[in-house]
């Protein structure tokens, strides 16, 4: 089990956070899987959370496009690909574009 699945919402948060200068592709890598086990099971009442965990990942590829060349490209490459394998389901789309994941 992933450690943050076993720590509350915020302090998670705050680990992503202290976690994004030292361990960035841990990070990308640990919360890109938390949102596609929520994404590819289905679950619409779990969605946001899904869009949670997204725009963790997209910070930590942001902040680290500064550091290694690439990653926002990166960045956008992944999120089109969640767009084509999830374009069917309306209201994870809806809440990806809400939330400026871009």
């Amino acid at each position: 089990m992933d450690v943050l699945l076993t720590l509350p919402r915020e302090i998670g948060y705050q680990l992503i956070e202290a976690a994004i200068p030292y361990r960035p592709e841990w990070l990308i890598q640990t919360v890109r899987r938390q949102a596609e086990d929520i994404m590819d099971r289905g679950k619409a009442v779990a969605y946001q959370t899904a869009v949670e965990w997204l725009r963790q990942a997209r910070t930590a590829y942001m902040r680290t496009a500064y550091i290694q060349s690439g990653q926002q490209a990166e960045w956008q490459c992944y999120r089109a690909q969640l767009m084509s394998t999830h374009g069917r389901k309306y209201k994870l789309m809806g809440l990806i574009k809400a939330g400026n994941l871009e």
